[in-house]
């Protein structure tokens, strides 16, 4: 068994949505079914088009642990017929140096977040497919707030209820979210410049300053401190 990452281009954002609905959410049962797959996970980068440093069309990743030889065997006839692929490039650990997947996350993001990510991103990915399935429109980031969604719902809101089914309580998911949004900054930082990300940190913190007064207003008009459950 050895780690790789099968990198997949596409002409456009669209085609590679189209490439995650129609392709991938039916071949990761094939692919967890089979014998040249261990575990992994993809990364999907078409929403970073528009931006000077993103891809020029659909980019997918296929970080795996298996048989690449298997894999590419079983599969890669379905991705050459696939309309809008514009090509693909296998990348192979081993022949990096590392003996698995695993000794390469924790190169990457130490002994303990390496191992961490190793075994959730496989979480992640299968609800990520699920969700394209479910929704194939997308949710907004945050939804309008209107008489039929008064509580702006949206993928904030999947998040949450992540959170809250994965057993955390209100101040870990603030400090989730606080991280999340530091760990974006530095992101920010590498692919787009420092400007962008002090102007996104600005923006970040004016909201944050402004919501002390809507605060202090929904304080006054709810009765606080009884609720008997979260």
């Amino acid at each position: 068994m050895a780690g790789a990452t099968l990198t997949l281009t596409f002409d456009s954002p669209a085609d590679e949505d189209r490439f995650l609905r129609e392709y991938l959410a039916d071949a990761w049962d094939r692919f967890e079914t089979s014998d040249y797959w261990t575990t992994g996970w993809f990364w999907s980068y078409g929403q970073f088009a528009g931006y000077d440093s993103g891809p020029d069309g659909g980019l997918v990743r296929l970080v795996f642990e298996g048989d690449p030889d298997g894999l590419l065997d079983a599969e890669s006839d379905r991705w050459e017929a696939f309309d809008g692929l514009d090509s693909w490039d296998l990348r192979r650990y081993d022949e990096e140096g590392y003996d698995s997947l695993l000794d390469q996350q924790r190169d990457a993001k130490g002994a303990v977040g390496g191992e961490w990510e190793y075994r959730a991103k496989p979480l992640i990915s299968r609800f990520a497919l699920a969700y394209r399935r479910e929704f194939a429109e997308g949710l907004p980031a945050v939804g309008d707030e209107t008489d039929d969604n008064p509580s702006e719902i949206g993928v904030w809101a999947v998040l949450h209820d992540l959170l809250v089914q994965s057993g955390y309580d209100w101040y870990d998911e603030t400090d989730a979210c606080l991280k999340m949004m530091q760990n974006r900054l530095k992101s920010i930082a590498a692919y787009r410049g420092a400007d962008a990300a002090r102007e996104e940190y600005e923006r970040l913190l004016d909201a944050w300053r402004a919501h002390g007064d809507a605060l202090e207003a929904w304080l006054d008009d709810h009765e606080t401190g009884h609720a008997s459950e979260p």
